[in-house]
């Protein structure tokens, strides 16, 4: 059986109502080995809780990647970030199993396709100034190396910081293990040749990499300096009249900003108050991987959520805290008829992130 056929058949058998899927990886290339894996991808309607799961299927040994639409698309962003695209990989380079949604696996596919061929951002001053000392420190380690042992692993220590340093400066995905050799492969396949066939050879390893660094700006070591004071910066005051409504808005609600990057450069954290109308309700949504602590000034909201699958709902007031996790979906209402309800939002994330559904499942 070959390997779609298969992967096929596993995700009609174990998730017959998938939205959809997609297998990928080496499996479905000529790099495929005898122990290759069938590297699965299923999106799955409500579920609470993605998961990663090695396991063995008739003959076939399986990684299976299992999601909800939201935290798919959270995950591949992270990869994204890292410059690992490694779900975005098997997402576009793959092949559709199943669709249950009309073409929405094929559409994916094509937004990754194009964020892949796009490649990462550039590097900062800052990035590309840590290769070229991370590699310059190592060569320094190499060429002073007398013990066998630690030469050996120092050299390997060369040819990962080199590749990465080549992909890093030349705006080219990362990668871990295999990938990492695949990566640099797809980006310069000579430099990729050279380095496998310096690996054992110290002198010849070492004028690869400094080709290398010449490249990136040359040895950088005596006068790097990794410079920060967190220490010493001042503190912003965000009067009451000076809160921005420039943040995203659910219908129902009216959110202000007081700290956000926008308002004092904050990095981290969001704070604000939200406003809900008397006898008004927000609509369903989630605040993707932040997390949301709610304090209550004033009024009598409440919260709606599913717990178990039956709706659920915190019936709150001035002076009591809620705390709603990453990407749970929930509702503010205020049911008081003639009081508005005001509360004061920190998340974990410098802007408020909303993502508006249109009913309180999982997705």
């Amino acid at each position: 059986m070959d390997p779609v056929t298969a992967a096929r058949a596993f995700v009609e058998e174990l998730f017959p109502g998938a939205l959809y899927a997609f297998v990928g990886g080496s499996v479905l290339t000529e790099s495929r080995t005898s122990t290759s894996d069938l590297d699965i991808v299923v999106v799955l309607d409500g579920l609470a809780t993605p998961y990663r799961e090695s396991l063995r299927w008739r003959e076939w040994p399986v990684e299976l990647f299992a999601h909800s639409e939201t935290s798919l698309a959270a995950y591949i962003d992270g990869d994204f970030d890292r410059r690992r695209p490694t779900l975005a990989r098997i997402c576009a380079e793959g092949a559709v199993l199943a669709d249950r949604t009309g073409g929405r696996a094929s559409d994916l596919q094509s937004t990754l396709a194009e964020r892949l061929a796009a490649g990462p951002s550039g590097l900062s001053a800052d990035q590309a100034e840590r290769f070229r000392y991370s590699l310059s420190d190592l060569l320094d380690d190499l060429s002073g190396a007398t013990d066998p042992g630690e030469r050996a692993f120092i050299g390997w220590e060369v040819v990962q910081a080199t590749a990465r340093t080549a992909l890093g400066v030349g705006r080219a995905w990362q990668g871990s293990g295999k990938w990492l050799l695949r990566e640099l492969r797809a980006h310069d396949a000579r430099l990729a040749d050279e380095l496998l066939a310096a690996r054992d050879d110290p002198a010849r390893l070492s004028a690869v990499a400094s080709d290398v660094l010449e490249r990136a700006g040359g040895r950088l070591w005596e006068g790097y300096r990794a410079q920060g004071d967190p220490f010493h910066r001042p503190l912003r005051h965000v009067r009451s009249g000076e809160l921005s409504g420039e943040t995203a808005q659910s219908s129902g609600m009216r959110r202000l900003a007081a700290i956000s990057g926008a308002t004092t450069g904050s990095a981290r954290l969001w704070m604000g108050q939200t406003h809900v109308a008397p006898a008004t309700r927000s609509s369903d949504h989630h605040h993707g991987a932040s997390e949301t602590a709610i304090y209550v000034v004033s009024g009598t909201p409440s919260f709606a959520f599913l717990e178990d699958g039956a709706e659920t709902r915190i019936e709150a007031g001035p002076g009591d805290y809620v705390f709603v996790p990453p990407y749970v979906p929930h509702r503010e209402e205020n049911p008081d008829p003639s009081r508005e309800a005001v509360v004061v939002i920190a998340r974990s994330t410098q802007e408020a992130i909303v993502v508006n559904l249109p009913d309180l499942r999982p997705r």
